[in-house]
């Protein structure tokens, strides 16, 4: 009705307001603290190409939504406080803000062990030696944080739940025909 024609509106000038900014040396970095699914989508959505924003957009959700978001959809990741630092300083912010909302890619994965870990090979190219690298690389203890999840000192990578994660899942409905 008339109150989603106001918010249309309001998102417009929302948009047409950061694209004034597009040209100058300027980043957005919007700080979400919330647990409203809609509010976190519509700045979820404000980096992407669709929505029309043409200026530096960073998206920084609050520690709590950041943990419970990578739990549920990257188990393997040790989303601690440096990370959550990072993400709110703008290093890395989209991708680790993704990593709260949905599963990443490999490519994504590469990306953020890239930041955090040191330099991993295309996943693309080769699974196995991706994720061999990103094994052997936390064998260094400065890998290892503590963990807001469980309490303890955790690696930044679960290799085994990554490895899960990324391993191609079996099609079909899992039937034997004898």
């Amino acid at each position: 009705g008339k109150k989603s024609v106001e918010l249309a509106g309001l998102r417009k000038n929302f948009v047409s307001l950061l694209n004034e900014f597009a040209d100058l040396p300027v980043t957005f970095v919007f700080f979400v603290e919330t647990r409203e699914v809609d509010i976190i989508n519509y700045y979820d959505e404000l980096p992407s190409p669709e929505s029309g924003v043409k200026a530096d957009v960073k998206i920084a959700k609050g520690l709590g939504l950041m943990i419970d978001g990578a739990r549920l959809h990257n188990p393997w990741l040790n989303y601690c406080l440096p990370m959550h630092l990072c993400q709110t300083l703008g290093i890395c912010s989209n991708i680790l803000s993704q990593a709260a909302s949905r599963p990443l890619s490999a490519a994504e994965i590469r990306d953020l062990c890239n930041t955090f870990i040191g330099e991993v090979p295309d996943p693309g190219v080769d699974l196995g030696t991706f994720l061999d690298t990103i094994d052997m690389l936390m064998s260094n203890d400065e890998h290892t944080k503590w963990s807001p999840t469980t309490g303890k000192d955790a690696l930044l990578v679960d290799v085994a739940k990554l490895r899960m994660q990324l391993s191609p899942k079996p099609t079909g409905c899992g039937c034997i025909i004898a």
